[in-house]
């Protein structure tokens, strides 16, 4: 196709194929009832409160006084489908389309079509079309969601769309083109625009992670994503990264140095190993249910553990990356700590002023992972003990205070908040509660 990676360059002018060859794809019945619909959108759409009106447009409707750019941003929200209709309302409208600052490819096997393989080939011919007539005008934002990829051409369709479109837009969502027996190109992206890639329900390979082609990406979302043979994420340019709910391989390397914001909640299997981040302000970490793990293991199936540390007996999995972070939250679903090694070794967090953690940090009769944040957290300002509690709604909440006559040397002296949320004060935060009493901390209701 002529927008194929090779034609990335950032000069042209859209190719003036007429949006009578898109509208084509639809069934004559189906324009006629758009136009009917246009019509009826085009009388009753109102302009809103103010009052600085632009002059409506003779012969046409309200929308009409809105000036293109506008117009071109209010399509880019549509399906591309529905924004390729919009050639039928009037002459304005032809081209109109062609310029829309967002797209929108969104297409599932189950729409209701019945030979959904002879559907699924229409599709891709639109969408080889579509891109075609666009050529290269600027795009802000775009989003592809495929479900039940279901023929062999889609492999390289879908691959030829992606490199064509991350070579100009802005921000791009991927989602919902996870199948055993399909994978994109194992190949970096590049992109001299792209400041936000989201990517939701893939399989990836490893190439596709190195991200030093894409010196403006900022912001990256992975969600549901099986990363089974991801050696590293690279980027110096991205500075928040968020994992969610993904399945690692094996030990997967973060190399993010000028990272600000990092997220990683519920990976499964093998947790990745994060390199140093200077930069970094605030880290949220949660490990579910799935992951057990014990202080020191050589089980070879251990997510945690095996395989990481190469001889450096020293270096921590998690927490020696989250040594730099200012605000941080530690989260633990599961009943065995899985931060034994990590504690073990732990580092001092210098920077760390607000904290927070759940109940698994909070074990008795020793409450030594406590204990050792404490010890480890010199200039901690705030802490919060979630405990049992999901909220974001606690049924109780309690605000710590210091016997002014003495003060722990366990605790920083910058410490002065502490907050205890829970859903009930039982026998479990009792002994919590006895605890923090032996650091001369009592505590009210709010």
């Amino acid at each position: 196709m002529a927008y194929g990676p090779a034609e990335c360059s950032e000069s042209g002018s859209p190719f003036p194929v007429p949006s009578v060859l898109l509208s084509s794809y639809f069934s004559p019945f189906y324009v006629q009832d758009s136009i009917a619909d246009a019509h009826n959108l085009l009388d009753v759409m109102p302009l809103g409160g103010n009052s600085n009106k632009a002059p409506v447009v003779s012969g046409g409707g309200c929308i009409d006084s809105l000036p293109d750019g506008v117009l071109e941003h209010m399509l880019g929200f549509l399906e591309a489908r529905e924004a390729v209709r919009t050639c039928v309302l009037a002459r304005r409208w032809r081209y109109l389309w062609m310029s829309a600052t967002g797209l929108r490819i969104v297409y599932t096997t189950y729409e209701g079509k019945v030979d959904y393989l002879t559907a699924m080939r229409k599709y891709r011919q639109f969408v080889d079309c579509l891109l075609d007539c666009r050529g290269q005008a600027p795009l802000e934002t775009c989003e592809i969601s495929f479900e039940g990829l279901c023929d062999d051409d889609d492999r390289p369709c879908l691959n030829r769309w992606i490199r064509h479109i991350t070579c100009r837009v802005q921000m791009f969502r991927l989602s919902n083109v996870c199948r055993e027996d399909f994978e994109l190109d194992d190949l970096p992206l590049v992109s001299r625009h792209l400041t936000r890639l989201e990517l939701d329900g893939m399989e990836l390979s490893n190439s596709f992670f190195d991200f030093s082609s894409c010196p403006s990406l900022e912001h990256l979302e992975i969600a549901t994503c099986f990363l089974w043979e991801a050696n590293m994420i690279m980027s110096e340019s991205i500075k928040r990264l968020s994992i969610t709910n993904c399945f690692f391989g094996f030990h997967t390397h973060v190399n993010v140095p000028n990272l600000v914001s990092l997220r990683l909640d519920s990976h499964l299997y093998r947790a990745p190993v994060i390199e140093r981040m200077p930069a970094l302000q605030e880290a949220y970490v949660r490990v579910g249910r799935e992951n057990p793990n014990s202080a020191d293991c050589d089980d070879e199936d251990c997510y945690s553990c095996h395989g990481v540390l190469r001889g450096d007996n020293k270096k921590c999995v998690l927490l020696e990356c989250l040594s730099e972070s200012e605000n941080m939250a530690l989260i633990s679903e599961s009943k065995t700590f899985i931060f034994g090694r990590d504690l073990n070794k732990c580092p001092i967090f210098s920077k760390l002023k607000t904290l927070l953690l759940n109940e698994s940090w909070c074990v008795a009769p020793e409450f030594s992972a406590l204990t050792c944040i404490l010890k480890n957290t010199p200039v901690l300002g705030k802490l919060t003990l979630q405990l049992f509690s999901k909220g974001p709604k606690h049924k109780v909440e309690m605000i710590g205070r210091f016997n002014s006559m003495e003060r722990s040397a366990a605790i920083s002296e910058h410490l002065k908040t502490i907050e205890i949320k829970c859903e009930v004060v039982d026998e479990e935060v009792n002994e919590i509660l006895k605890f923090l009493c032996t650091l001369n901390i009592c505590f009210i209701f709010k």
